[in-house]
């Protein structure tokens, strides 16, 4: 494993979050409430300075510029795939960690574009501002220890935290990543589905927000077939709802988005940034 020395000062930073939009803001705020990071010990960093500056007021933490970037021993970019081209060479160094929220751009470019071979890939969710996501890591192998230990405590803080060989990043992305959205249709159809027998379209929203979490919380401690078991009765009413969705090829649905996202997130990671 190769060790990187850094030829200039000690790093007075912990850790620097480029961009810091909507996920990098919900793992800086996740660290920061689980005492991962201390607030004096992180900073903000955007091309843009007015932007930085609005980031930093809104978190709490410091906004720093070039230099203070370089002050950093760890790099978390949390910009969109299609701006590292542009972001690369401002916050390129050979003696930082970096760290990467960006869908589709392998480690290894990012190694190539940033001068460092201490990368690590992390895809985390949108359950993340929650403190429930699901994230995979995975890492050249020229991470050091340290490096992946700071990671995995980085996105513990909001959430769970998986180790996933980088080529099962898009199945990842396919199932984890997107799976939000698949959650969020069932969800919007079960109130439609309320509203269609009857029900107030406040009341049908909230009930299949509660169906959901009450679901969630069950799997945690039963196996889905069990629990689908539990509910469906005898010739009761779930089972003759079930019956309904299997006709509508609603296995069949999810299976093929879960295919055909993680195929889209392979184009993507071919395409480059």
């Amino acid at each position: 494993m190769a060790v990187v020395t850094s030829s200039g000062p000690a790093p007075d930073l912990k850790l620097v979050i480029v961009g810091a939009g909507r996920m990098g803001g919900a793992v800086l705020q996740g660290a920061l409430r689980a005492g991962v990071i201390e607030p004096q010990d992180v900073a903000i960093y955007h091309p843009n300075e007015r932007r930085g500056a609005e980031l930093s007021e809104r978190h709490g933490v410091a906004y720093v510029s070039d230099d203070g970037l370089k002050r950093a021993a760890y790099v978390l970019l949390a910009v969109k795939p299609q701006s590292f081209m542009r972001v690369a060479p401002l916050v390129a160094r050979r003696d930082a960690c970096f760290v990467s929220l960006m869908a589709g751009v392998p480690a290894r470019r990012i190694a190539d574009r940033v001068g460092s071979r201490r990368v690590i890939r992390a895809m985390p969710n949108l359950g993340a501002s929650l403190g429930v996501s699901a994230t995979a890591l995975a890492a050249l192998p020229e991470a050091l220890p340290e490096d992946l230990g700071f990671s995995r405590s980085l996105f513990s803080a909001v959430g769970s935290v998986y180790d996933v060989r980088e080529e099962q990043f898009d199945a990842f992305t396919g199932m984890a990543g997107s799976g939000p959205a698949y959650a969020a249709v069932v969800a919007e159809a079960l109130a439609d589905g309320g509203v269609r027998v009857g029900l107030d379209r406040t009341l049908a929203r909230d009930l299949a927000r509660q169906v959901l979490l009450a679901a969630a919380r069950l799997l945690e401690t039963r196996h889905p077939s069990e629990l689908k078991d539990e509910v469906s009765s005898a010739g009761g009413t779930a089972i003759a709802g079930v019956r309904t969705l299997e006709r509508h090829r609603l296995r069949f649905a999810l299976i093929d988005a879960v295919e055909e996202a993680t195929k889209r997130a392979g184009e993507l990671s071919r395409e480059e940034p």
